[in-house]
């Protein structure tokens, strides 16, 4: 899996269910979007064929091709994968940027095109920096499919006294990519289940940690599908 760098573009966002979490948990609705995002970096324009109420004949096409197509994945990692904090614990709050956004509602200027890599970037740059966060891990990409590769897990050590907003954003021949937070063991702290191409654990907050806990990350396909994904965390003061 390749780490990428940060994100801009259109399909609307749906909800998000957290079954448990230190923030609380609750159902998130997330309502389409029209405004155009931040410009993409070097990145092909896509066209959306997927909505977030129903799959059209198109998405549909789409989808079944990318199961059929020839699946290779040379960077795919055996087991899980361990991610390194960029943001040091005790880091200080004048390190972080000014919060000019709110949390619940930065996602709504966002339009993706389909594509995980610019619509990744996209939602990083909307909800991101201007959301008072610092980058706390490299984003990681990867390939899914929903027969040969349902998922990748990452480990993640999460410092006490921090908020955390987690993504993963997938192409749109995946139907619905999945976020499973689990501790060590199996135990399920935190999930969405929603069929879109995006996940966001919360929707309407960031998830802040009283205590350092180190968690699993399942990055899966939920339903058909095959494709890219990008996968990223990102940190503010509690």
């Amino acid at each position: 899996m390749k780490a990428i760098a940060p994100i801009s573009t259109g399909l609307a966002l749906a909800s998000v269910v957290v079954l448990a979490a230190c923030g609380g948990g609750n159902t998130d609705a997330l309502p389409p979007s029209n405004p155009q995002g931040p410009a993409v970096e070097a990145t092909p324009a896509a066209t959306t064929t997927t909505t977030t109420t129903a799959s059209t004949g198109a998405s549909d096409e789409k989808v079944h091709a990318a199961m059929n197509a020839a699946y290779e994945d040379p960077d795919e990692v055996d087991g899980t994968k361990a991610l390194s904090p960029l943001v040091a614990k005790g880091t200080p709050a004048s390190a972080f940027p000014a919060k000019q956004v709110e949390e619940g509602a930065c996602w709504s200027k966002v339009e993706l095109s389909g594509k995980h890599v610019p619509d990744y970037n996209a939602l990083a740059s909307a909800c991101g920096t201007p959301g008072g966060l610092l980058e706390y891990v490299h984003p990681v990409s990867g390939k899914l499919h929903s027969v040969k590769d349902k998922r990748d897990v990452f480990t993640v050590p999460l410092s006490g006294g921090y908020c955390y907003r987690y993504f993963a954003v997938a192409d749109d021949t995946i139907r619905d990519i999945d976020i499973l937070v689990q501790k060590p063991g199996g135990a399920l702290v935190a999930d969405d289940k929603q069929t879109q191409p995006i996940a966001i654990i919360e929707a309407q907050k960031s998830w802040c940690m009283a205590k350092d806990e180190t968690y699993e990350f399942h990055v899966l396909v939920d339903g058909d599908g095959a494709g890219g994904y990008t996968f990223g965390i990102w940190a503010r003061p509690q």
